[in-house]
């Protein structure tokens, strides 16, 4: 078989050939224009959708799971109308979508979870963009609630990606809800006696203003013939910085320590 009947041969059954070549060409200008206008309307109507829920009161949490599922219908518009376009009918549509979804809903059980996960964390809102969290192990700032992922972001800067299912199974902590943020500060090269140090920070920051009568929390990080290292936790007034006051106590405590902030937990 030569060259020119393989030709002859596939171009008949892409529909090259001089018979089907106009339709065939016609139909490729049609879904590219399609495939186009879908995304272009996706990203438009979805952005225009999740400002219009904030702009409403909407949380920003549930505007953009309405702006996810504005675009997730109109792509599965769109490519309903570009199968049309290539010819296929209905009933077979139908046939494929299902059993797309039931082979997807297999393969995906765990990426299903998350998503139903999802959306429970969007409508429960047990903490808020900018919460000051901890969930499980991980802690730090709410950057992003999704479908499948809940992102923090550390006092290091760090951006962790924590799966819903994890978020949904674990206690969570929120530290930025009422009237009470928390603040932490962490002591290098203390000198005092390891079990001496907790009844130390606690009667040095009693009385101090704007702290909570919860008492203060006290973590050994590291101890060594050098020093001990400590991180201290409080809990103060909402708004107010009490940073001055709780470190000159603590160097006043502890001379030969280096005292500095570790984190705020900021005003919202």
């Amino acid at each position: 078989m030569d060259v020119a009947t393989i030709w002859d041969q596939m171009s008949s059954a892409l529909g090259l050939d001089k018979s089907q070549a106009s339709e065939t060409v016609a139909k490729v200008v049609q879904v590219a224009f399609v495939v186009l206008l879908t995304i272009g309307v996706a990203h438009w109507l979805g952005s225009w959708v999740r400002r219009a829920a904030m702009a409403g009161g909407v949380y920003a949490e549930v505007a953009a799971l309405l702006s996810r599922a504005t675009s997730f219908a109109v792509f599965a518009l769109g490519g309903t109308v570009v199968l049309a376009i290539v010819g296929a009918s209905w009933t077979a549509i139908a046939a494929v979508l299902g059993a797309a979804t039931f082979g997807i809903s297999l393969a995906l059980q765990d990426v299903g979870r998350g998503f139903v996960n999802g959306i429970y964390i969007l409508v429960e809102r047990p903490f808020r963009i900018g919460d000051h969290v901890r969930v499980g192990v991980a802690e730090g700032r709410v950057e992003d609630v999704g479908l499948r992922l809940t992102t923090l972001r550390t006092a290091a800067g760090d951006r962790i990606a924590v799966p819903n299912t994890v978020v949904f199974s674990s206690i969570i902590e929120n530290w930025s809800v009422g009237t009470v943020d928390r603040q932490k500060y962490v002591a290098s090269g203390i000198e005092l006696p390891v079990i001496e140090i907790q009844s130390a920070v606690i009667d040095s920051l009693l009385g101090t203003p704007h702290l909570s009568h919860l008492a203060p929390v006290v973590d050994v990080v590291r101890s060594s013939p050098d020093g001990t290292d400590i991180e201290v936790t409080v809990v103060h007034d909402l708004g107010v910085r009490i940073d001055d006051h709780v470190i000159e106590r603590l160097r006043s405590l502890f001379p030969e320590a280096t005292v500095a902030t570790k984190f705020s937990a900021g005003a919202l």
